[in-house]
């Protein structure tokens, strides 16, 4: 305890020194230790009651030496300020706005608030500027307005076995802030949810003719969202399915079905006239394929071009003409084409 107390002197008369070099005055202070019994003779002011203190600083306790930390302080904050005054109006300027925000929020045209007290809503906000009380009110903002939410394509398998893909959208607007704040965490994640499952529901419950004609779907649809979003304060404007196409695989599936229907009526007629047999044969086709016109000249220009290089390819061997011409024929027939006015035509 007296070791501490020992130190506290020192420190102050750290501190006095400090300021006496920081700040200086018109009068001079001396500050330092007294002098001894022997130096009395050039010191007449020092007394005998005086030379008891020679291990300590002047004025220990007294008000020059409290005169001299607080001078020290001082110094030592002027020194801070003077060094950092370029930055001291930024600093000033972001702490006022600091306080003007944490006193009050600004509500957007389109938006609206509810104002918070102690973690309980209390009332709605108009747009504008309202003051709250710093750390005991707080305000949340939702947009009020109109808006769409798009839904990513979805793989649904209707009632009948078969599957589609199925975009939906939906237009809806906030009507009630409390609940749209309150009741749920994440209003747009649980929006985007919600119409997931609806448009699951209502696809699965419908057949591949239903989902050719989607004006019955969007009905359905729309009424299913008005029940689930209701009770999170959101009124829904429209909703509906921009696009139901079938699947690479359905659609080979339904394609397949009316062939084997548009077939099935035509040997109907053809038995009808020729008789059973003559439709069966009908039905099967004939030996020859016929091909459009582009396409058998693309076929032709490919053929012809491998013939090109097989020709430039044995000239470089040192092959003669008759014996190119002889070794193309022999590669042409063996690709089992024919050329005929300028179209290759190949045998079924």
């Amino acid at each position: 305890m007296s070791a501490r107390r020992s130190k506290r002197p020192r420190l102050r008369a750290r501190w006095a020194r400090y300021a006496d070099e920081l700040v200086p005055t018109t009068a001079p202070r001396r500050i330092g230790r007294r002098q001894s019994k022997g130096d009395s003779q050039t010191a007449p002011e020092s007394t005998e009651g005086d030379s008891e203190d020679d291990d300590e600083p002047i004025g220990i306790g007294g008000p020059a030496r409290k005169e001299g930390w607080y001078r020290g302080l001082s110094g030592f904050l002027w020194t801070l300020l003077d060094r950092f005054k370029g930055d001291l109006t930024l600093i000033v300027a972001a702490s006022v706005f600091g306080v003007v925000r944490a006193m009050g929020v600004t509500v957007e045209s389109g938006w609206t608030g509810l104002q918070f007290t102690f973690g309980r809503a209390r009332r709605e906000l108009a747009p504008g500027f309202h003051w709250l009380i710093p750390f005991a009110q707080s305000a949340r903002k939702v947009p009020t307005r109109s808006r769409t939410m798009d839904l990513p394509v979805q793989r649904v398998t209707t009632h009948d076995g078969l599957v589609y893909l199925v975009d939906a959208n939906l237009v809806f607007r906030i009507t009630d802030v409390r609940r749209a704040l309150i009741q749920v965490d994440d209003l747009e994640r649980g929006m985007r949810q919600v119409l997931g499952l609806a448009v699951q529901n209502i696809v699965r419950s419908a057949s591949g003719a239903e989902c050719n004609t989607s004006g019955a779907l969007d009905g359905r649809l729309v009424e299913a969202l008005e029940r689930r979003l209701e009770v999170w304060g959101v009124t829904v404007e429209s909703a509906g399915f921009p696009s139901i196409r079938p699947s690479p695989r359905t659609l080979r599936i339904t394609q397949l079905e009316r062939t084997v229907t548009e077939r099935r009526e035509q040997w109907l007629r053809m038995r009808g006239a020729l008789g059973e047999s003559a439709g069966a044969l009908g039905l099967v086709g004939t030996k020859r394929i016929p091909r459009p016109r582009a396409r058998a000249l693309r076929r032709y220009l490919r053929v012809h071009r491998r013939m090109l290089a097989l020709a430039r390819a044995l000239q470089a061997r040192g092959w003669n003409g008759a014996e190119i011409k002889r070794a193309e024929r022999r590669a042409f027939d063996h690709s089992g084409a024919q050329r005929r006015s300028g179209v290759l035509l190949r045998n079924a």
